[in-house]
């Protein structure tokens, strides 16, 4: 359409010119001694229009020639950044087809500006890892910290020293990454992990703090790793009584009472001394939810008055009153309060709910130690039946 316009442009100009030269009578005299020329005024113009263009022409081609080579190299070097764009989007889709050889080579080789470099030896470098090819992963980690992608270099390397538990060396490159990126959410995690394989319980709390705040781990799991990490700490500190106490005093009322943690707190205090304050941690525990494990660790445990710990294993029994291990527990504490006669009618009981192998063994020692042997081995042998069983 465009051309069809141009041609009745130039048309309507032509006609309107012949018709202008002729009825113009105006002429034009050139004169350049001894030679004398009269020509229209009409032929005049269009020679002096053909003069210009023609100048014009002859100059653009001039000019033209001239930066041939620039324009020549121009295209050379839009060609060549074209190839290296269709190179690395070349290995971007092998690698997110998982062809980890096809990226490795593709990746590991790239040359081009500095940031796709970085970006383009990281992925060389994963590749590498999911190949097994540890020599080539850690030459691209190293070009990738050359070329300006260090962060996301030293958080692969960290990843990939996790996954073989070299918590020491992950720990290495993640200070080196947080020097970059202080609060990079997923280097937090990776350092969470890497302090929890080397037992540096104290800084996972830290972190735990830090990345909750930031909202940055499921309600789920985080519970689980507070548990886990008041735990840990509180084993670790069960060697310094004023240590001890502070770190139980910090940890919040929800989790003191947590059967996972009042489990570790109870066997820190007992180990301690502090079999009353392990009483209180493990009767506030049970008082919140009901724990097998923490009911017959409460049987072990020796207060000062062995007789309310029997009344509160009584008050419990009227909720629980067919707990088996409720009832073994009683059974011991009343013999070791030298009340056999309960403690026998405890044991019996506890192995009508549920027979078990504790319950046989503390049912023949109580037969042993009034003189029947015989009823003892039976229940010798009912127990090691069990035993085998298991």
């Amino acid at each position: 359409m465009r051309w069809l316009i141009s041609l009745l442009i130039v048309s309507v100009l032509a006609v309107a010119l012949a018709m202008a030269g002729r009825y113009d009578p105006g002429y034009v005299v050139l004169v350049y001694p001894p030679w004398r020329m009269e020509i229209s005024f009409i032929s005049f113009v269009l020679m002096l229009v053909g003069v210009i263009v023609g100048g014009m022409v002859l100059l653009r081609l001039t000019l033209l020639t001239l930066n041939l080579p620039s324009i020549v190299r121009e295209q050379r070097e839009q060609h060549a950044a074209k190839k290296r764009d269709e190179n690395f989007v070349g290995g971007l889709q092998a690698y997110i087809e998982y062809r980890y050889q096809d990226t490795e080579q593709a990746l590991g080789q790239w040359q081009g500006d500095d940031l796709r470099i970085g970006i383009a030896r990281v992925l060389a470098a994963r590749a590498a890892q999911d190949m097994r090819a540890v020599a080539q992963r850690e030459r691209h980690v190293r070009d990738a910290t050359e070329h300006g992608a260090e962060l996301a270099a030293q958080l692969f390397e960290a990843e990939t020293l996790l996954d073989l538990k070299d918590a020491a060396g992950a720990l290495v490159a993640i200070q080196s990454a947080k020097a970059i990126a202080p609060q990079h959410t997923a280097l937090l995690r990776l350092e969470l992990k890497a302090r929890q394989l080397m037992g540096q319980w104290d800084e996972v709390d830290k972190l735990l703090d830090a990345l909750t705040r930031s909202n940055a781990l499921e309600p789920g799991p985080a519970t689980q790793l507070r548990r886990i990490t008041y735990a840990e700490n509180l084993k670790r500190r069960a060697e310094d009584d004023r240590a001890l106490l502070e770190y139980w005093k910090k940890i919040p009322a929800n989790f003191k009472t947590d059967a996972f943690v009042a489990r570790a707190a109870a066997r820190a205090f007992l180990q301690r001394g502090g079999n009353d304050t392990a009483l209180d941690v493990i009767e506030a525990a049970l008082n919140r939810d009901w724990h097998e494990d923490l009911v017959s660790l409460y049987g072990d445990v020796r207060g000062s008055s062995l007789t309310r710990q029997i009344e509160q294993a009584e008050k419990w029994l009227h909720a629980q009153p067919r707990d088996a291990q409720l009832l073994l527990t009683l059974a011991h504490l009343c013999s070791v309060q030298e009340l056999w006669g309960k403690a026998q009618s405890y044991l019996e009981a506890s192995l009508a709910v549920a027979p078990s192998t504790e319950g046989h063994l503390r049912m023949a020692e109580l037969r042993t130690q009034s003189g029947q042997t015989g009823e003892a081995c039976q229940h010798y042998q009912k127990a090691l039946a069990l035993c085998r069983a298991e």
